[in-house]
């Protein structure tokens, strides 16, 4: 059984951010999902507010501080760490880009 949807009023957006700065700082390690999840709204419908950008933002910034810190400290499980810093963009290999001079393409001869 489906219930009506939900109308997102500005006070109703007002009140999910001032819930969502609440959990932020109440919680170690912040996660979108679960947030969601405890206030029974899609995440992906979380990011449809402009209200909420700064909010997530935040979010997200701690939830990586916190990931870093507690890896370094071998607090947490470091292949979970890993595996949730990688899905905020942190890559575990080096890319090189090779050019010449002023960006120009390498020149390759050979000799015999």
């Amino acid at each position: 059984m489906a219930g009506r949807p939900t109308k997102y009023t500005k006070e109703k957006l007002k009140d999910i951010q001032a819930t969502l700065e609440r959990y932020i700082e109440n919680t170690e390690i912040p996660i979108l999902s679960e947030f969601a999840y405890q206030n029974k709204i899609p995440r992906q419908k979380l990011y449809e507010f402009e209200i909420l950008n700064d909010t997530i933002k935040t979010l997200i910034d701690k939830k990586e501080a916190q990931l870093e810190r507690k890896a370094l400290k071998n607090e947490i499980n470091n292949t979970m760490a890993i595996f949730s810093l990688k899905q905020l963009g942190w890559k575990d290999r080096q890319e090189h880009e090779v050019s010449g001079k002023d960006g120009e393409p390498i020149e390759v001869t050979w000799q015999k």
